[in-house]
């Protein structure tokens, strides 16, 4: 799903596996009280929506990640194609009459409505009857990972060869076990009802860490609107807008992409773009961390020794490091310390503010 980019920012905030490199300035080499004047930080309102777990969300997870893989297909005969099932098809697509690169395939099986070809396709297949052949007039989108493709219109010549139906398990307290047992992470369950629990755990965990998330933006945003800022430490500013580019590469990699192709293809922004994006965002962090270091300062709420050790300890277990050493050679732990003075600046602002929902 496209996101915007403006929660960069919002995502960054834990980012803190950002190693430093050359000479970049944290705040603790500055004094905060310079570079801010803060606006009133006590009794900040927020009106926040509390999140909820849509309704079928835990099914649809564990029919998708759990029961899909043990799917039979079910030949399907005496009717066309419908949504949700199984087209096995031959296709050829063509571009100003000639074959394009990547536009071939046979015997493909293709489930319609799972969105894995361009708008239009699938959908251009419902109705067709086994043995069929169909011509779908279709425009690739813009931006495109093919840049010659993009914004172009094209024309596919399918043959439906069969058509089937997938058909999956009920999910059984057996079916959990096999799971289980073959690997596969089931957070424990040994019983469909367990699963069920865990998984609708896991959503309602992510559905109050965005509330969280959303309570914070609120009271932060607030906050920086009344604050007066002065012109920020340029190498800080810097060292925020490298750690948005670093995250934003990793999750392009995640997905089989470098930077700029991620970019141009989930935001539509070319390199000039997604850098003055970059940069903007890397100013508005500086500002929101010299913030709560000012606030963190006023109130004293900087993060003890006892506390640094304890979130290292907790780090070192989280990512499977053997050691506190082994993790501070790949974890910048002057960001980890900038890290956990902001979860206690924001703890302070939630047990003072006016937080309601809308």
């Amino acid at each position: 799903m496209k996101r915007k980019i403006y929660a960069i920012a919002a995502v960054l905030f834990s980012s803190l596996f950002l190693t430093a490199c050359g000479s970049k300035e944290y705040l603790k080499d500055i004094k905060a009280e310079k570079y801010v004047t803060l606006g009133n930080y006590m009794g900040v309102e927020a009106a926040v929506q509390k999140a909820e777990v849509p309704e079928g969300t835990v099914e649809q997870y564990i029919s998708d990640n759990f029961l899909a893989s043990k799917a039979e297909k079910k030949p399907v005969t005496g009717r066309a194609v419908q949504e949700g099932d199984v087209a096995n098809i031959d296709f050829v697509g063509y571009h100003n009459g000639e074959a394009f690169e990547g536009g071939t395939g046979a015997g493909f099986d293709l489930t319609i409505g799972s969105g894995q070809f361009i708008d239009g396709f699938e959908e251009g297949l419902i109705g067709a009857n086994v043995g069929e052949k169909r011509s779908l007039d279709l425009t690739f989108p813009d931006p495109y990972t093919n840049p010659d493709l993009a914004g172009e219109a094209v024309v596919f010549e399918v043959t439906v060869n069969s058509i089937s139906e997938s058909v999956e398990p009920e999910l059984s307290d057996e079916l959990v076990r096999e799971l289980s047992e073959s690997g596969i992470n089931v957070g424990g369950s040994q019983t469909a009802q367990e699963l069920t629990d865990w998984v609708n755990d896991l959503f309602e965990q992510s559905a109050e860490s965005t509330y969280e998330n959303e309570v914070e933006a609120a009271l932060s945003s607030a906050i920086m609107e009344n604050s007066t800022f002065k012109e920020l430490p340029e190498e800080m500013v810097e060292r925020y807008t490298q750690s948005i580019e670093n995250s934003m590469s990793v999750r392009a990699a995640s997905v089989g992409m470098n930077l700029a192709q991620y970019m141009q293809f989930y935001q539509g922004l070319d390199e000039a773009g997604y850098r003055a994006v970059f940069d903007e965002q890397g100013e508005q962090m500086t500002k929101r961390y010299i913030m709560y270091q000012a606030i963190a300062d006023k109130e004293g709420l900087m993060p003890t020794k006892e506390e640094i050790d304890e979130e290292t300890s907790e780090l070192t277990t989280l990512y499977g490091y053997a050691s506190r050493e082994e993790l501070e050679k790949s974890v910048d732990m002057q960001s980890v310390e900038e890290d956990l003075m902001r979860k206690k600046v924001v703890a302070f602002l939630k047990e003072n503010g006016n937080i309601h929902e809308p």
